[in-house]
């Protein structure tokens, strides 16, 4: 793999895990993203710290990052900004496990994660186009509750 090839691959492999880890939270129109969550799973809603560790073949080692989203029953997946043209499709709930797919224009994935009350393990495939030749890269994510979500941020009064 080139070096070019290389820093594509972790720019991409980086906006997919903005996206899971919560970077935008409305669809374009300002709606919320409707999430099909017929039961409750086994979480406990609030902020999360989730931990991905991405790995793509022909990268020495895996990429790990570490980022913070609020999470609840209604969204127990973090929304995906759409901003890059990719859209979460078929999010389900089955017991305590979360399944999601986003497409994107130049890339697809399909993730999962399974809850446990305060923690989280989930995995997420993508299949993309580099160089002209198919590829696939793999993450894993844990996720960890880490108390209520901020309060946000108020409204600048105007005087």
């Amino acid at each position: 793999m080139t070096r070019n090839a290389g820093l594509f691959a972790v720019s991409v492999l980086a906006v997919f895990a903005l996206m899971v880890a919560g970077c935008g939270d409305k669809a374009k129109d300002g709606a919320q993203v409707p999430a099909s969550t017929p039961t409750k799973v086994n979480m406990q809603e609030g902020q999360w710290e989730i931990t991905t560790t991405m790995e793509l073949p022909g990268m020495p080692k895996p990429h790990t990052m570490t980022t913070m989203t609020c999470l609840t029953q209604k969204d127990p997946v973090a929304k995906i900004d759409e901003k890059n043209n990719c859209k979460m499709e078929n999010l389900t709930t089955v017991g305590n496990t979360v399944t999601w797919k986003i497409v994107c224009p130049e890339a697809t994935s399909r993730g999962s994660i399974t809850y446990a009350g305060t923690t989280y393990d989930g995995i997420m495939e993508t299949n993309m186009k580099m160089e002209g030749k198919d590829m696939t890269s793999k993450m894993t994510m844990k996720g960890k509750y880490i108390g209520p979500c901020p309060a946000p941020a108020a409204a600048p009064v105007q005087k």
